[in-house]
């Protein structure tokens, strides 16, 4: 892990959306059990987190270049795990804990000069961790015990914990813990869910953990509000947007149906009536169908306007934070869905020990239960995962939808990128996206491609772009793609990561964690 192998790019052109990849890392590994997990900090570089022992932990922290500026060794409680990071644009804190226990340990680590500082948490027994945000020295964790929700707050400073009101008349999950950097407000998302009435609560707390106010919003009678993200516009007015769905196709065994996007004002004294905006009325959701299958899906929905009536989307969605860029609002989503496979085949998804699933073993990271063991869409059922003779196969993702938003709260224009075939074991956002000018580029990565489109607007600049994730030297083969991984990182840049066990006649065999730079 001391001397990784810096590989520098290839001499590819930059043009509108092809991507250049212009740098490579690769850190030779022992086996395919290895743990690396990668935590980007913008402009500050990309820190890697390596398990080192039962009781130990290694960081190093590489500039935008990729040379390394500082390598850090630290240990935390013999059977802790990692579970995930907050980075607060200064600081990251690393999240240690075991699955169930209301034992914590953060660690801090201070991007700029490399040193540590740890500190212990104890909390709620047996909470399922959902969230978890940094924020002025202050750490929220919630989670949920019972099907209940849990927010907790801690000063490290100080060393006091506490737990913070999350008490609903029904069922209700943490959705989003987000940093408002304007007010200085930590904004808490949750839905509540009472029988079939669903309907979205913010709470607000200043860097101490004080509830300073709380927004409910609900829906027309016929609706059920599923999701949600708070803005704040330059003027000070607040706007809320989410997904919303036909109240009487809700189920908490089924997921939650999606049928297009609210959006809402939101003042000091009032919630402004919600504006709804059906995919059906969208120029682009449907246009990742063949000709053919949009053609029949526009009929379908022609039918059903005539009677008066709107043809059911029938969809799940996974909802991104709202991008905030130029006075621009940008709401991006994935529309997936659950699968299943026969208990016969062994391996599921990814045929077999090389797949892409924890089942597989193979280059899926196994250090850490990390935030999955709560499924944020069920509101704690777990009869999903097995259907008679049938258990779950992973999410399969079909394309993912982007709208821009105007001051006034109103949707201008919407377009969408379609997602190839590709499955996760765990639900995460998979397409990653950059705002440059008026040119939002999408990226995903996949099996050791990387996807691309840029928009601008409903106009579409590059479309279908698909490219191999560059190998350090020539002559190379890839044998064994693992786990790839991709996020936005600064400017027009991208970092791709994964596993790959690489052939090459002249070099030989050899098997690496890789961390490559993409420019877009």
């Amino acid at each position: 892990m001391r001397n990784p192998l810096l590989v520098f790019a290839l001499a590819w052109g930059l043009t509108l959306s092809v991507a250049a990849q212009q740098r490579r890392l690769e850190i030779p590994i022992p086996s395919t059990s290895a743990s690396i997990f990668t935590i980007p900090v913008g402009k500050e570089g990309v820190m890697l987190l390596t398990q080192t022992g039962k009781n130990s932990y290694h960081v190093d922290r590489f500039d935008t270049n990729m040379d390394r500026s500082w390598s850090v060794d630290g240990t935390i409680t013999e059977g802790l795990e990692y579970v995930t990071y907050s980075y607060d644009g200064r600081n990251v804190y690393l999240l240690f804990s075991r699955s169930k226990s209301n034992v914590y340990e953060v660690i801090k680590v201070y991007v700029g000069p490399g040193f540590t500082e740890k500190f212990e948490i104890h909390s709620v027994d047996k909470m399922e961790i959902s969230q978890f945000k940094a924020f002025n020295d202050g750490i929220y964790i919630a989670g949920i015990v019972r099907e209940q929700p849990i927010l907790s707050y801690t000063n490290l400073q100080t060393r006091q914990n506490r737990l913070l009101n999350a008490t609903f008349k029904g069922q209700a999950e943490v959705q989003a813990i987000d940093v408002d950097s304007v007010t200085n407000r930590v904004n808490v998302t949750y839905c509540v869910r009472k029988s079939r009435d669903y309907s979205i609560v913010v709470k607000s707390f200043d860097d101490v953990g004080k509830q300073l106010s709380e927004i409910v919003v609900t829906p027309d009678e016929d609706y059920a509000l599923l999701d949600g993200r708070l803005s704040v516009l330059p003027d000070g007015t607040q706007l809320m947007v989410g997904t919303y769905g036909f109240r009487n196709m809700q189920s908490p065994t089924k997921g939650r149906i999606v049928q297009g996007l609210y959006i809402c004002k939101v003042t000091e004294n009032e919630v402004l009536p919600l504006k709804y905006y059906s995919f059906t009325d969208f120029k682009n959701f449907y246009s990742y169908l063949s000709p053919r299958d949009l053609e029949r899906r526009e009929r379908q929905i022609a039918r059903k306007k005539e009677k008066g009536s709107d043809y059911k989307v029938n969809t799940q969605l996974l909802l991104h934070d709202v991008i905030q860029k130029d006075g621009q609002l940008i709401i991006v989503a994935e529309a997936f869905q659950a699968t299943f496979r026969n208990q016969s085949n062994p391996w599921g998804y990814g045929g077999g020990p090389w797949g892409y699933g924890p089942g597989g073993g193979g280059f899926y990271p196994g250090w850490g239960w990390g935030m999955y063991s709560l499924n944020p869409w069920y509101f704690g059922n777990r009869g999903l995962y097995n259907n008679g003779s049938q258990i779950f196969d992973g999410w399969q993702y079909t394309h993912a939808i982007v709208a821009g938003i105007n001051q006034q709260g109103a949707i201008v224009w919407d377009n969408s990128f379609e997602i190839d075939q590709t499955k996760s074991m765990t639900l995460k956002e998979k397409v990653k996206v950059n705002l440059q000018n008026d040119q939002l580029t999408m990226v995903y990565s996949d099996r050791g491609r990387l996807l691309s489109k840029s928009i601008k607007g409903d106009m579409v600049l590059e479309n279908g772009t698909a490219q191999a994730i560059a190998t350090g030297s020539a002559g190379d083969k890839i044998r064994r793609q693992g786990t790839d991984n991709l996020d936005y990182w600064y400017d027009n840049y991208f970092l791709a990561w994964g596993f790959q066990r690489i052939t090459n006649d002249a070099d030989g065999r050899r098997t690496v964690f890789y961390l490559n730079k993409v420019a877009y």
